[in-house]
């Protein structure tokens, strides 16, 4: 094979890979793996690979949400503190108000729900005049303080133990976290790819106005997106619980930003009408192996955010330049 062709063979490799972005994420975790698991053989042992598990499922559950809400256009900052609140509402009630793990399974759920349509509401209803990211961005940021101040106020800061385990023993555990896990990614992508609701939201976030004189129902579309990334949040706040057996005003806090980056790495375009949940997840399996490496390679966890910025900040730019080379 000549140097031109050999050429012409890795051009036309790359390019498949930024085209199927859940590829390039995909070796991207193998690689990082394999490179700390190198430096650090103990990070591939069963109890540092449980480690990433449990925080990844957790960050999954916002990041489902979180890219339901991007692909139709729009961004939900409020993810992070959605979760905290729900850890706090079900610690809560369990705790002090001495109700059953399903009646406050119930009220996080039922909070979530009416979280999302509130956001759907506002954002159809300013969207137009106001330019199509602008009211999601405005609210979602009003929530992110408002939640995590209810949090707050709930027990004036002071985080809740719950002492019955038996209560939580599911949520707590890792085969129930990864029951929750798998049953909220096939639910997912069953919307995504088999139901109306699904294409509409790839149309709304693709291109509105065309989606409007089709005909398509843009503000039920964008009000579910809402409502099912805050129920996604609402259930991701529940395994937070799990892993502290307790409730806290600011467990999630900031899994926001990282929910965001997930999918932007795993290939959902940040302009709405592109990407899949299994690159948002893969997106976040990613950000969870780069996390915790960093503490098994002994470096100050400080430096957490700037990696995941640095990762943000590369995958926001191949994205543009894929659209820019489809143009």
């Amino acid at each position: 094979m000549s140097s031109a062709s050999a050429r012409k063979s890795a051009k036309e490799t790359i390019y498949t890979v930024l085209r199927t972005p859940e590829i390039g994420t995909f070796i991207g975790v193998i690689a990082i793996y394999a490179i700390i698991s190198a430096i650090n053989p103990r990070f591939i042992s069963p109890g540092s690979i449980l480690t990433v598990i449990r925080w990844f499922v957790a960050l999954s559950l916002l990041t489902m949400g979180q890219s339901m809400v991007l692909i139709s256009g729009a961004i939900d900052l409020s993810v992070g503190s959605m979760a905290s609140l729900s850890s706090m509402i079900f610690a809560y009630l369990l705790v002090y108000g001495g109700q059953s793990p399903l009646v406050a399974f119930i009220a996080v759920i039922a909070t979530g729900l009416l979280v999302g349509l509130y956001h759907g509401f506002f954002v159809t209803r300013f969207s137009p005049p106001l330019p199509t990211i602008v009211p999601a961005f405005i609210i979602t940021l009003g929530s992110y303080i408002l939640l995590r101040g209810i949090g707050i106020v709930m027990t004036s800061g002071i985080p809740i133990k719950i002492t019955d385990r038996e209560a939580i023993a599911f949520i707590a555990s890792d085969t129930g976290r990864i029951i929750i896990f798998v049953i909220m990614l096939i639910i997912s992508l069953i919307i995504q790819r088999y139901t109306l609701v699904g294409r509409y939201m790839y149309a709304v976030g693709g291109n509105m106005e065309a989606a409007r004189i089709a005909g398509i129902p843009i503000h039920k579309t964008r009000v579910f997106a809402f409502a099912f990334s805050a129920i996604s949040a609402s259930i991701g706040g529940l395994l937070f619980a799990g892993l502290i057996a307790g409730g806290y005003a600011d467990i999630a806090i900031g899994q926001e930003l990282y929910s965001i980056a997930s999918c932007a790495i795993g290939g959902v375009s940040l302009a709405g009408g592109e990407g899949t949940v299994i690159g948002a997840v893969l997106g976040a399996l990613l950000i969870s192996v780069i996390r915790n490496g960093i503490v098994s390679l002994g470096v100050s966890p400080y430096y957490q955010d700037v990696v995941t910025a640095i990762i943000l900040i590369g995958a926001v730019t191949v994205d543009l330049i894929r659209r820019t080379w489809r143009r």
